[in-house]
């Protein structure tokens, strides 16, 4: 009976690329097949880079020169339809009758990586929480976002969350274990802004927030604010994948860019705050998070949540919030959306010594139409 190598892969559950020692893709496995799209056939012969297209691979190869594999470890790789998948990938090195057959086993994490979300869901539900349509659309959208690798625009007022929602992005995709840098990109000189962003190399090297985001994800929050220079190199970071430091040389970086907005961006790029070119790159996955009230179902939710939060936190024994205080709270706008209701509710608390949240242990500026109105019936 003559079994051969590949039959023994073909049975293996995990997927197995065969490579020639020139690191040229011989074959596939079934289980690689299925993880990557591609038949065998199609990749024969190509390299090994351009069909796993996995990051470890382009950064430091685990197949090296002198015929030792190199460590393997987490990390992602292109599927055909340009689906980023969490992989564990292991090189191992076998002598043959044919020679030396060099393999890539390759360990599909994505269930894996989908429990662990999971499990983390409850502290993404802390960061983004809500019950209402609008809330809970977001929240079905985080998990598909994070699947795939495009740049990310999130707009959204003051306090509506969008830093937390960028960073619950970061931590369900493939570049959750690496670094998730937020930077605000408020009034400052053109030539800090420049250094802090893309790094400098003298006097002394300086690296920029892109070298600190290596492998991970980079948070530029009001980018409206950036001067066009700086907006024209963040388009050029995205055509090429090179930043240049001050006073050095282009050089590659492995950054996923999300971007944040106060307003409409279609209408920033329209008055010209907006690079239109940088607002159609940034624009391949846009997400609107909705001020708190357009979402007045969720103010009782909110305050409820944030109630127990702050008593447990701060060891009182808050039993509930009365009907004028709701009605205080829904009569109100909130321009600082829920991180004005968090605020107002953390004051409450304090100020409650047990029992319900009254009108009089709400911030002054809320219960001032109150009190008018009191006075007037």
């Amino acid at each position: 009976m003559n079994i051969s190598l590949l039959d023994i892969l073909d049975a293996l559950p995990v997927g197995c690329v065969v490579l020639d020692p020139h690191r040229r893709v011989r074959t596939l496995n079934a289980a690689m097949e299925s993880i990557l799209g591609y038949a065998r056939d199609e990749v024969a012969g190509l390299p090994c880079r351009h069909v796993l297209r996995s990051r470890r691979c382009i950064q430091n190869c685990p197949h090296t020169s002198d015929g030792a594999p190199g460590p393997g470890g987490r990390t992602d790789c292109l599927s055909r339809h340009r689906r980023i998948i969490p992989i564990n990938l292991t090189p191992v090195r076998l002598a043959s009758d044919q020679g030396t057959v060099l393999l890539d086993i390759v360990e599909d994490l994505s269930q894996i990586q989908a429990l662990e979300a999971r499990l983390n869901h409850a502290s993404t539900e802390e960061s983004l929480i809500g019950r209402s349509p609008a809330m809970e659309r977001i929240l079905r959208l985080v998990p598909i976002v994070a699947n795939h690798d495009a740049p990310v625009l999130i707009s959204g007022e003051t306090g509506t969350g969008k830093g937390r929602l960028a960073h619950a992005i970061h931590k369900a995709s493939a570049r959750a274990r690496q670094p998730f840098i937020r930077f605000s990109c408020g009034p400052m000189a053109e030539e800090i802004l420049e250094a802090e962003l893309f790094g400098k190399t003298a006097p002394a090297p300086q690296p920029g927030r892109f070298q600190q985001a290596q492998g991970g994800t980079l948070y530029l929050a009001e980018i409206e604010s950036l001067p066009p220079s700086i907006q024209a190199r963040l388009l050029r970071f995205l055509d090429e994948g090179t930043i240049q430091p001050q006073g050095g040389h282009p050089m590659r970086v492995d950054v996923r860019l999300m971007a944040s907005t106060m307003t409409d961006p279609a209408t920033l790029a329209a008055a010209g705050r907006l690079c239109e070119n940088l607002f159609h790159r940034l624009a391949a996955l846009r997400l609107d998070l909705p001020p708190l009230r357009e979402r007045p179902e969720d103010v009782a939710f909110l305050l409820h949540y944030f109630r127990e939060h702050f008593a447990q936190r701060l060891k009182k024994s808050i039993s509930g919030i009365t009907p004028k205080v709701l009605d205080i709270l829904h009569a109100h706008p909130f321009p600082g959306n829920v991180r004005e209701l968090k605020n107002i509710v953390e004051f409450a608390v304090l100020v409650c010594p047990e029992g319900d949240i009254q009108p009089e242990h709400l911030p002054g500026y809320l219960r001032r139409p109150a009190l008018r109105r009191g006075r007037k019936e």
